[in-house]
């Protein structure tokens, strides 16, 4: 393996080179560099894939550094994270740009003669992009796999827009912390995004873990200190959030209404509390959600008469 310093170097020559594209599309022209289009995809591809196998080898030695008692663990893997993902949001911008450069190109090439496009064309060619994508985050926490995956793959995995390296490159990019490190020694390839993804549902998708973790949720709400529409929120949302994902688990919620309604009302402050039992005024075992009607309605009413703050003299 090279040392620090080589790869360091080589690193910086990529980052060269990812700035010749973007010079490259900054002053794009139709007429004089369409023709370069599909060639400067190529080199994108090629740049990115070389800067994951340099990056892992930079990184591999700065961990045996640390290893040797030289530096902060932590704040390694968060550089490591950051440089990663400063590089592949640049990657993805210019790979959107030249894509819709090739896409608008090959209609414009096809549908003109022998007239060259005017200067408003021109224009407007060099501004097109693609839409951004908002990708999903997951760091490995299990409670939040099943939003991420749900997400994902509406996003990622099911588009047949997108190769499968690009699949493995947005995957990539969305992950942190233990989520990155199970597919960190994949190389980045056409194959391997099947390998890589299943190695992420083979570690995360337990649904027993999931269940725990969102019931460990539930049961760690704290209570309301004081009559307030802040707190009150808050415990409402905690809920719900939490039990709309064991639901969407396969686990019945439905059928823990007692026991539900039970924990809900024995994290409420006083007030709320005497609130709430005036209301109900019945023998009969509150269920949740008639608990949580009541509680959202009186959760507009504290928002209502929350004082505004007050208006600082000009």
């Amino acid at each position: 393996m090279p040392d620090l310093r080589t790869l360091n170097k080589q690193e910086h020559q990529l980052r060269k080179s990812l700035e010749g594209i973007q010079q490259f599309i900054s002053g794009f022209q139709t007429k004089r560099d369409a023709g370069q289009v599909s060639v400067r995809l190529e080199a994108l591809d090629k740049l990115f894939s070389q800067f994951l196998e340099i990056r892992i080898q930079i990184e591999l030695l700065l961990e045996d550094a640390i290893e040797d008692g030289d530096g902060d663990e932590e704040a390694l893997v968060e550089q490591n994270d950051k440089v990663r993902q400063d590089f592949e949001n640049v990657y993805y911008a210019l790979k959107s740009e030249l894509q819709a450069f090739q896409s608008i190109g090959c209609s414009t090439l096809k549908s003109s003669t022998s007239q060259a496009p005017d200067a408003q064309t021109e224009t407007q060619f060099a501004k097109v992009k693609l839409p951004e994508i908002r990708l999903p985050s997951f760091t490995g926490q299990i409670h939040e796999w099943v939003p991420f995956r749900d997400s994902f793959r509406s996003l990622i995995h099911d588009s047949n827009l997108l190769t499968e390296v690009d699949k493995f490159t947005y995957l990539r990019s969305s992950l942190s912390g233990d989520a990155l490190q199970e597919i960190n020694s994949i190389d980045l390839s056409t194959a391997n995004y099947a390998v890589a993804w299943k190695a992420l549902e083979s570690r995360f998708e337990n649904k027993k873990l999931i269940v725990k973790a969102h019931l460990d949720a539930l049961f760690a709400v704290e209570a309301l200190k004081k009559e307030s529409y802040e707190e009150l929120n808050r415990l409402i949302s905690a809920f719900e959030k939490n039990l709309q994902m064991l639901e969407k688990i396969g686990e019945k919620p439905s059928d823990w209404s007692t026991i539900l309604a039970y924990m809900v009302c024995s994290r409420l402050d006083m007030a709320t509390l005497r609130h709430w039992e005036t209301h109900h005024n019945s023998k009969e075992v509150a269920q949740y959600p008639a608990v949580m009607d009541f509680l959202k309605s009186h959760c507009s009413v504290l928002q209502s008469i929350a004082p505004s703050r007050p208006t600082v003299p000009i």
